[in-house]
C-alpha cells in the first residue's frame, strides 16, 4: 500500500489547527482503507514545531488508548528494535525507502491507522 504523508507544520497553523487537520486527514484515510500515514509535525527548531509535536503525540496517545489508531512512533525512534516499524513495514513496504526514516528525522512520525 502507498505511503500517505501529511504536513501539519508548514502551513503556519496554530497547535489546535494542526491537530484538527491531523484528525480530519486521519478520518479520511481510515475511511479510504489506508493503514499507515507519515505525519510531518516539526520538532521545535523554530519554536512552533515543538508545541505541535507535543500536542500531536498527546493526541496520538489518546487515540491509541481509545483504540482509534493501532500505534504510532516518532521517526527518530525508527530502529530495528521498534515494534511499530516492523508492523508499519508489513502494511507499507514503501517505508523502507523513505529518506526521513533513514535519517531518523525527529520532525515526523508514523501512525498505524
Amino acid at each position: 500500500m502507498k505511503l500517505i504523508t501529511i504536513d501539519i507544520k508548514s502551513q503556519k497553523q496554530t497547535v489546535a489547527e494542526a491537530v484538527a487537520q491531523f484528525l480530519i486527514e486521519l478520518e479520511s484515510y481510515q475511511k479510504g482503507g489506508f493503514k499507515v500515514m507519515k505525519v510531518i509535525h516539526g520538532y521545535g527548531s523554530h519554536g512552533v514545531g515543538g508545541a505541535i509535536r507535543n500536542a500531536f503525540f498527546k493526541k496520538c496517545q489518546d487515540l491509541k488508548n481509545r483504540k482509534m489508531i493501532e500505534d504510532f512512533t516518532c521517526c527518530d525512534k525508527w530502529t530495528d528494535k521498534n515494534v511499530v516499524k516492523k508492523i508499519a513495514i508489513n502494511y507499507c513496504p514503501d517505508l523502507i525507502a523513505d529518506a526521513e526514516l533513514r535519517t531518523l528525522n525527529p520532525g515526523c512520525s508514523i501512525v498505524i491507522i
